[in-house]
């Protein structure tokens, strides 16, 4: 089965790696050897893509014990920061080329479970937002409803500018995406 995932290389010119495509016998590495391009780069891809796989499946046990923990899963913000809290490897040197949706797709193949009432597309983008929380302390998470932490996570970069996220929670009432993306801009400046 050919991989659906295509091999580039981002704007610093490394290669993104990426974690296999999934097949009846289970996944497959995704960097193939091509006498035609650099060996030396290939192997180091090759060896990035092993370490990164053998890590991602030491944090699926992980993962799977945190939902075996938690009976109530939706819009539960103690359950989205525990994972969260695992998902925090992807920060690590292992997964610095491999896109996080690429780990988030590998995780919602193997824990069918983790958002059962979500459409598996759904489950990635509820995956980012456990991984953009992860860092917030539970005071911090406290201040906000589920519902407008998941349209603040949504903005890659409002988490960790403290000032900002300072403000945000401040705002009375609901916000929604454009309505959010006003009020990040007026804030940044």
């Amino acid at each position: 089965m050919k991989s659906m995932h295509k091999s580039k290389e981002d704007e610093d010119r490394r290669p993104e790696v990426g974690l296999g495509g999934r097949t009846e016998e289970g996944y497959k590495y995704k960097t193939k050897i091509n006498f035609k391009e650099d060996l030396s780069l290939q192997i180091a891809k090759l060896i990035q893509e092993k370490k990164a796989k053998d890590e991602l499946e030491n944090h699926i046990k992980q993962i799977r014990k945190v939902v075996l923990q938690f009976k109530n899963k939706e819009k539960n913000l103690d359950y989205y920061s525990a994972i969260g809290k695992v998902l925090s490897f992807l920060n690590s040197d292992n997964f610095k080329n491999i896109k996080p949706y690429s780990v988030f797709r590998r995780i919602s193949d193997e824990i069918p479970n983790i958002l059962p009432e979500l459409e598996e597309k759904r489950v990635r983008d509820h995956l980012m937002m456990m991984f953009r929380i992860s860092e917030l302390d539970k005071n911090t998470l406290d201040k906000a409803s589920w519902e407008k932490w998941f349209e603040i996570s949504k903005f890659k970069n409002v988490i960790s500018n403290q000032k900002v996220l300072k403000k945000i929670l401040m705002l009375s009432g609901g916000v929604s995406g454009p309505n959010l993306r006003e009020k990040i801009e007026e804030l940044k400046k």
